[in-house]
């Protein structure tokens, strides 16, 4: 069987928080985590729905960094609803909250976009907080973790396991300039063991040029859905899809990305009808060192890249990305 994660990054938007003001938390969370638009809601209650009619369990990667702003409550806001519904939460970090903490911000004012930016014992300190916020927020102790950004280095991997949290999930094989600068590579595209913990690559499959990784907004349906029967032919342990919070919705998260909220409805339901292909968390089935990651070595269809690429000039016309 193909395990599938659809893990979804889930997070209050810090650039919102800046353009709207600290006083904004309601706002911030609707069009970040609830994805609400005069049309309806396609944030985390939405995606939960969806997987919840096909029988998938998300993990959801929950941001608990605004507690330095907000207090536990607004982390709380976001744990509660995902729990209540059996969906599995893990620990996701962006240090661009450390900018708005003020005299709250653990590292007396050191400041960065990513954790790369930080030496190793700070980013055990800023693990280690996100850790208990999200805890104190009602989460089980998290066992996987990906930083904000991908922006995650060797430092981060030997930060968790000091931690005693035993997956990463930054490493990005499909990004060629992402911000993730963990010391592998676009061929290490296997559970791997580095720097003493055990990192779970996201997806990617080939297309021009080299490889594009797995996530809603990158592929369409059509390229996801081969991914996954390629892996299923293959025998391909797992794929590991990542999404956001507000993924759905169009760039300025003003109204729902109508193609983009088709594309993950209609992967769901793909799951969900694919034999050989089954939901799977990181505590329902923790990755397993050499299991690869997703369909790399599939042969790449250039009708189905043209395509997608006709849909995204399509998506971007309409809603300014996707």
């Amino acid at each position: 069987m193909t395990a599938v994660y659809i893990t979804i990054d889930t997070e209050y938007s810090a650039g919102l928080a800046v353009e709207l003001g600290r006083h904004a938390r309601a706002e911030v969370y609707a069009r970040s985590i609830a994805g609400r638009t005069a049309a309806g809601d396609v944030g985390i209650e939405y995606q939960m729905d969806v997987m919840d009619a096909h029988g998938i369990a998300g993990v959801f990667f929950v941001d608990p960094m605004p507690a330095l702003v907000w207090g536990v409550e607004a982390v709380a806001a976001v744990v509660e609803p995902i729990l209540a519904r059996g969906h599995e939460v893990q620990l996701h970090l962006h240090p661009e909250w450390l900018e708005l903490a003020g005299d709250a911000n653990p590292l007396k004012g050191r400041t960065g976009r990513n954790l790369d930016a930080f030496s190793e014992d700070e980013q055990v300190e800023l693990i280690e907080l996100a850790r208990a916020f999200l805890v104190e927020a009602g989460a089980p102790a998290s066992t996987a973790f990906r930083a904000g950004n991908y922006g995650a280095d060797d430092a981060t991997l030997r930060a968790l396991r000091r931690l005693g949290i035993r997956y990463d999930s930054s490493h990005v094989p499909g990004i060629a300039g992402s911000d993730c600068r963990i010391s592998l590579g676009a061929a290490d595209r296997a559970v791997i063991l580095h720097e003493g913990t055990i990192e779970v690559p996201v997806s990617a499959i080939r297309s021009f040029g080299g490889l594009r990784h797995a996530q809603i907004t990158a592929l369409s349906h059509w390229e996801m859905a081969a991914a996954l029967q390629f892996c299923v032919r293959a025998g391909v342990e797992m794929l590991n899809i990542v999404s956001h919070s507000f993924e759905l919705m169009s760039r300025d998260r003003l109204q729902i990305n109508a193609i983009v909220r088709d594309r993950f409805a209609r992967f769901c339901r793909t799951i969900a009808e694919t034999q050989g292909a089954r939901s799977a968390t990181f505590t329902s089935r923790p990755p397993a060192i050499g299991d690869q990651t997703g369909a790399g070595t599939m042969p790449h269809n250039p009708l189905r890249t043209g395509a997608r690429m006709a849909e995204q000039l399509w998506a971007n016309r309409l809603y300014g990305g996707g």
